[in-house]
């Protein structure tokens, strides 16, 4: 699921890049030199975009294992021990309630991941694109790639781009990560009350988001933001650390 994540986030933010660039200077005419002035914004545009799609793409196959995960999990011994492999689960949800199964909580996982991740990259590029001129090489300091003085300017826009993002994610996306989790802890007890109760009503976002503004008001929406912005920063800056080495790494010059 990540290595999907990745390759689709790399091509598929290469493509818009390229797409709006050309669309901007076919449409409006801007030269190199001008179309540069907005390579920040491009950056932003583009990244967003595709964290969005590669993170609604990762879904795809998350879902699915996190659901017969659960099952596993769940299970009692005696039948884990007889019926407990995934391709058993997999078979027997397909069986029961068709592929339709196998994302059940699909839509929830996606009212999270795909804003984080498109707001998240969106910020990330940003921030990188407008430190760069930071991060080049300078040769009047004596600065050549590879050598400390220039990892340690990478790392300082790595580090600053990656907090960022992970500050301006989180902060955004909090109040639908904190109602999504409440909207998921109430569905089981609100499915086994609708089996006993038929005039029960189901439980949905909104009356989840209702009931979370009048107990705890709109401070209500973002508790756990501080532990989320930890996470969100020490995983996205690792992540895109390792991303960025690999793709530095992997870089044919052209001849």
């Amino acid at each position: 699921a990540r290595a999907l994540y990745i390759g689709i986030l790399e091509n598929s933010r290469e493509g818009i890049s390229d797409q709006v660039l050309n669309a901007m200077a076919t449409h409006a005419a801007l030269g190199p030199e001008e179309a540069h002035t907005y390579l920040p914004l491009v950056a932003t545009f583009s990244s967003g975009l595709a964290g969005g799609i590669a993170a609604v793409a990762a879904q795809c196959l998350v879902v699915p294992m996190d659901v017969i995960s659960q099952r596993q999990m769940t299970m009692e011994p005696a039948a884990y021990a007889r019926d407990g492999s995934a391709a058993s689960i997999a078979r027997s949800i397909v069986r029961r309630e068709g592929t339709a199964g196998l994302f059940r909580g699909f839509g929830l996982s996606i009212f999270s991941s795909m804003p984080t991740g498109t707001v998240w990259w969106a910020v990330y590029s940003g921030c990188q694109t407008r430190m760069n001129p930071f991060s080049r090489i300078r040769s009047e300091l004596g600065e050549i790639e590879g050598n400390f003085a220039y990892l340690a300017r990478k790392g300082v826009v790595q580090l600053a781009a990656g907090i960022s993002a992970a500050g301006v994610a989180t902060t955004l996306t909090q109040p639908l990560d904190t109602t999504k989790t409440r909207l998921q802890l109430q569905i089981e007890g609100s499915l086994q009350e609708q089996q006993h109760n038929s005039n029960s009503k189901p439980t949905t976002y909104a009356s989840v988001a209702r009931e979370l503004k009048m107990k705890s008001g709109y401070a209500g929406f973002f508790k756990g933001t501080g532990a989320r912005i930890v996470h969100m920063g020490l995983w996205g800056t690792i992540l895109s650390s390792a991303y960025e080495v690999l793709r530095h790494a992997s870089r044919k010059d052209g001849g």
